[in-house]
């Protein structure tokens, strides 16, 4: 799974590498994205291709009532699940990222260690999102999105058995295209292969979503 994920490069560096014009929100690094929070995600409609600002936890339209949404969704099974599958064949979209945290549970139980999972050659990676508008009568209309996660490559493995599925830059407008063929998009969310991450342990501070600075991901002792 996904369920916390870092993005503190500097938005030239995301205008250059998603091709996408300034960006129109305020920008903050930040070093310890949660579910919930507003957060950049790179999509495509008819004005072109835009960064903007979605919640992370996708919502379906056929939900009564917003909850909390879905942080991740399986790539295996996203479509055909009936809370992603029209998400997964109209609106797909990039969620720029720079590291991820998981937790080690050691064998036995005990202490989960967090790590902080980044790119192996450093800048910026895009994991495989969805995004979805939920819209009611007299209800602000909520924005929302997923990240795609798969099996974990040997980078991962030994700390989660699951990873955010990593779109590869060459790969990201066929992503993004809503007219390619299922079978070529299904195809991109396949496991990355290994050596496109390393990881450290980090301060255990990150189990908190109040905390977000750039301690966050300094290598400690285990």
């Amino acid at each position: 799974m996904c369920g916390r994920y870092t993005l503190a490069t500097p938005p030239s560096e995301l205008v250059e590498a998603f091709g996408v014009p300034s960006l129109g929100f305020e920008w903050h690094a930040r070093f310890n994205l949660a579910p919930g929070q507003l957060a950049p995600v790179v999509a495509e409609d008819t004005r072109g291709r835009r960064m903007g600002l979605l919640t992370w936890g996708l919502v379906p339209t056929w939900m009564d009532e917003p909850g909390r949404g879905f942080i991740n969704a399986r790539a295996e099974s996203a479509p055909r699940k009936p809370s992603f599958r029209e998400a997964f064949a109209r609106r797909r979209c990039l969620v720029p990222a720079d590291g991820f945290y998981e937790w080690h549970t050691p064998p036995g139980g005990g202490a989960k260690t967090p790590f902080w999972i980044h790119p192996a050659t450093g800048g910026v990676v895009s994991f495989a999102g969805l995004w979805e508008r939920w819209q009611r009568p007299g209800r602000t209309t909520l924005y929302t999105f997923t990240i795609l996660t798969t099996a974990a490559n040997g980078d991962v493995r030994s700390i989660h058995d699951r990873m955010p599925a990593v779109i590869a830059g060459p790969d990201r407008a066929t992503w993004l295209d809503r007219e390619a063929p299922e079978d070529v998009v299904r195809a991109l969310v396949g496991v990355p292969p290994d050596g496109t991450f390393v990881s450290h342990v980090v301060s255990p501070r990150v189990n908190k979503p109040g905390e977000d600075d750039a301690g966050l991901i300094e290598p400690v002792s285990r």
